[in-house]
C-alpha cells in the first residue's frame, strides 16, 4: 500500500522521545515488507542542518485561516523510504521541535495547525499518491477531520504515543483550525468547552493504534485514560495495541562506535570494559564489583523518577550506585543534582540528552530501572536488554509486555517486574536485583536472554498490515488487539 507517515520529530536529528525513533524506524520496516512509504516532518532548525534534506522546486499552498500561505517542501531518501520536511521558518526554525524551558512555545497550535494542512497538500502532490495518511500524537491529530471535511478519497490511521499529550485549547481557539463551525461539537473536536485535537483523531479516524496491547487495555479505564476513557471505549472495535521495535542496525551493541569496546551474546567479554569505562566517565566509585543502576529519562512524575531518587540512599546503603541521564521537571533535576552532591561517587547525575553517554549506560549498567507510572511502550528498556543490563521496571504498559519477568523456576525470563507507582514495590523490586547480582549464573541467563531476544519491527509489520488494510476495508474481518 501506498502511505504517508506524518509526525512531528524525526530521529536522529529532530527527536524529543520515542516518536522520534519511530518515526525513522517503522517507516523502513515496512518499506522492506514491500510498502511505498514516504515520511512528513516539519523543516525543523536541526533537520535542516543535518544535510540529509535538499530543497525542492515544490511549493505548496497551504490554506490556513486567514488566507493561504506557500510552504517549499524539502526532500531526502533513507533507504527505501521518502522523506518530506515543510518548511516554514517563521514556525519551525527554532532550537527546539516543542518549546524551550520545560514548556510548549505560546504558538504551538498555529505551528501545528499549519503542519498538518501541508501534510495533507502533500499528499495530493506526491507520487504514488498516498493510500493511507498515518497521523501520530496530537501535534498531527487535525488530519483525520480534514481529511473528513475535504472528502478526500484517502484513509486514515492516528496512533497515540501519550495519551497524557492531547492538544487541547479554548474553545475560542476553533477558528484557528479553519474548519467548519459545526465540527465543534461533542461528536467531533469538542471536549468540555474546549479544543481537543487528540479526542478528535480518536473519532474521526478510520482506525486508531497506540504502541503497547497493554497501553490500549489501560487508556480505556478511568485511571489511565486521561479524561478521554469512554471516548476510547467507543472506538474499542477500531482500537490496535501494537508493541513498537527498535532498529536493531542502529542500536547494535557489535558496532557501536559510542561504545569503549564492542561485544554481543556470544562474545560478552566486552562488556566488562563498558563497565569500567562507564564508572570512570561518571566519576563512580569502583564499589568492588557492586552493581550498577542506570536511568536514561525525562525526569517527571510520569516516569517515577521521584521514587527512584526517593529510594536512591538506601540502594546505595545495600550497595548499589545509581546512574542518571536526562532532563526535565525543575524540582526533579534540582533533586537529582542534591542526591548527587550527598552521595558522591555513588549517584551520578547528568541533566542533558547525550545519546553517546545513553548508549555507554546500556552498555555499562547492569541493571536498568524504570519505575514508570504510565508508560505507553518504553524504547529504553529494549535498548537496554539489547546492549545486556537487566531490566527492574513497573508493571505497566509496554514494560509489562516486553519484560517478562525471570523466575527460579525457569531458565527463560529477561528481568524484575514490580507494581507500577508503589514505593514498597519499588524497593521490592530493587532488592530482588541486589540478591540476583549474588548469583552470577541467574544474572547470567536472564542478560543472554535479553540480548538474544528479537526486538525489531518483524511482530509489528503485520500487524500496522492488518491495520492498513482495515482502514481501506480491503480485510473482511478485523481480530481487535489489545
Amino acid at each position: 500500500m501506498n502511505i504517508l507517515f506524518v509526525a512531528a520529530e524525526l530521529a536522529p536529528h529532530a527527536k524529543v522521545g520515542g516518536l522520534a525513533d519511530v518515526a525513522a524506524a517503522l517507516p523502513q520496516a515496512l518499506a522492506a515488507a514491500g510498502h511505498s512509504v514516504s515520511v512528513a516532518v516539519p523543516l525543523h532548525r536541526s533537520l535542516k542542518k543535518s544535510g540529509e534534506f535538499r530543497r525542492t522546486n515544490l511549493e505548496l499552498p497551504v490554506p490556513v485561516a486567514n488566507g493561504t500561505w506557500a510552504s517549499r517542501v524539502w526532500q531526502g531518501r533513507r533507504g527505501g523510504v521518502s522523506l518530506y520536511a515543510i518548511e516554514r521558518d517563521e514556525y519551525f526554525d527554532r532550537a527546539h521541535p516543542y518549546g524551550e524551558g520545560g514548556g510548549d512555545y505560546p504558538d504551538s497550535l498555529d505551528r501545528f495547525v499549519f503542519f498538518s494542512r501541508a501534510a495533507l497538500e502533500l499528499a495530493r502532490h506526491i507520487e504514488p499518491v498516498p493510500e493511507i495518511l498515518h497521523a501520530n500524537d496530537w501535534h498531527t491529530a487535525l488530519i483525520p477531520a480534514l481529511v473528513s471535511v475535504v472528502h478526500l478519497p484517502m484513509r486514515t490511521v492516528f496512533t497515540i504515543h501519550n495519551l497524557r499529550y492531547q492538544g487541547e485549547f479554548p474553545g475560542s481557539d476553533f477558528p484557528r483550525l479553519g474548519l467548519p463551525g459545526e465540527m465543534f461539537r461533542p461528536e467531533t473536536l469538542e471536549f468540555y468547552g474546549k479544543v481537543n485535537l487528540l479526542k478528535g483523531a480518536i473519532l474521526l479516524a478510520h482506525e486508531v493504534t497506540t504502541v503497547s496491547p497493554s497501553y490500549a487495555r489501560e487508556i480505556q479505564t478511568e485511571a489511565f485514560g486521561h479524561g478521554l476513557h469512554e471516548v476510547l471505549q467507543g472506538r474499542a472495535a477500531h482500537l490496535s495495541g501494537i508493541l513498537n521495535g527498535i532498529d536493531e542496525e542502529s542500536w547494535n551493541p557489535e558496532s557501536d562506535v559510542e561504545l569503549k569496546k564492542n561485544f554481543s551474546s556470544a562474545q560478552p567479554q566486552g562488556r566488562e570494559d563498558c563497565r569500567a569505562a562507564l564508572e570512570k566517565e561518571m566519576g563512580l566509585e569502583p564499589a568492588n564489583g557492586r552493581p550498577i543502576f542506570g536511568m536514561v529519562t525525562r525526569l517527571a512524575e510520569d516516569k517515577g523518577v521521584d521514587l527512584a531518587l526517593g529510594t536512591a540512599k538506601e540502594l546505595v546503603k545495600k550497595g548499589g550506585r545509581l546512574v542518571v541521564l536526562g532532563k526535565g521537571q525543575t524540582e526533579l533535576e534540582e533533586a537529582a543534582k542534591a542526591l548527587e552532591k550527598n552521595l558522591p561517587g555513588r549517584v551520578a547525575v547528568r541533566l542533558e540528552h547525550n545519546e553517546g553517554l545513553a548508549r555507554r549506560i546500556f552498555a555499562g549498567a547492569d541493571f536498568f530501572l524504570m519505575p514508570s507510572r504510565s508508560e505507553p511502550c518504553g524504547l529504553t528498556q529494549m535498548y537496554a536488554m539489547r546492549y545486556g543490563a537487566i531490566p527492574v521496571v513497573a508493571d505497566t504498559g509496554g514494560l509489562h509486555d516486553s519484560v517478562q519477568p525471570k523466575s527460579a523456576a525457569k531458565k527463560s525470563g529477561c528481568g524484575i517486574r514490580f507494581p507500577a507507582n508503589s514505593v514498597t514495590g519499588l524497593r521490592k523490586g530493587l532488592d530482588q536485583a541486589l540478591a540476583w547480582w549474588d548469583e552470577p549464573a541467574r544474572i547470567e541467563e536472564a542478560r543472554q536472554d535479553g540480548m538474544r531476544r528479537d526486538w525489531g519491527w518483524g511482530a509489528a509489520v503485520p500487524a500496522y498490515d492488518t491495520v492498513y488494510r482495515s482502514s481501506a476495508g480491503l480485510s473482511s474481518g478485523r481480530k481487535k488487539k489489545g
